[in-house]
C-alpha cells in the first residue's frame, strides 16, 4: 500500500511546529522554555519528510503514523492556544491583568503540556527510525 496519503499530514505536521516554535521563539521566557521541544519536533518532521515519499506502508502502520500526527497536532494546537491566551504576560506594561495572567500562567500544567509534546516526539522519532 502506498504511503501517498500522508505527505500533505506530514507537511502539515511540519508547518505547524514551525509556526507555532516561532511564536514561542520570540514569547517572554517562560514560554520560550518550552520552545526548543517544539523545535526538536519540527526538526524530526522536517527532516524526515521526503523519506515518506516512496515509503510502503501497511493498513497498520499508517493507522499508526496517523494517531501519532494527530497527537502531535493536538499538542501543538493546544500549545498555540495556550500562548495567545496569556500573550499578555510578555507586555511592558506591569497592569493588574498581568499580574493575574502571571498567576495562571503559573498554574496551568505547562509540565503536561511537555510532557505530552516530548512523547509525540518520541513516538515519531520511533516510528520513523524503526
Amino acid at each position: 500500500m502506498s504511503f501517498g496519503f500522508g505527505i500533505g499530514d506530514i507537511l502539515a505536521v511540519s508547518r505547524l511546529a514551525l509556526d507555532v516554535y516561532s511564536a514561542y521563539k520570540d514569547a517572554p521566557e517562560d514560554f520560550r522554555n518550552i520552545s526548543h521541544e517544539i523545535k526538536s519536533l519540527h526538526i524530526i518532521v522536517d527532516r524526515h519528510k521526503d523519506n515518506f515519499r516512496d515509503k510502503t506502508l501497511n493498513m497498520d502502520e499508517e493507522r499508526q503514523l496517523r494517531e501519532i500526527l494527530q497527537g502531535c497536532t493536538n499538542v501543538l494546537e493546544d500549545l498555540d492556544k495556550l500562548r495567545i491566551k496569556y500573550m499578555s504576560l510578555g507586555s511592558a506594561q506591569g497592569s493588574s491583568a498581568q499580574a493575574i495572567d502571571r498567576i495562571k500562567w503559573s498554574q496551568e500544567n505547562i509540565v503536561e503540556l511537555r510532557a505530552r509534546l516530548t512523547s509525540h516526539t518520541t513516538l515519531l522519532n520511533t516510528f520513523i527510525t524503526r
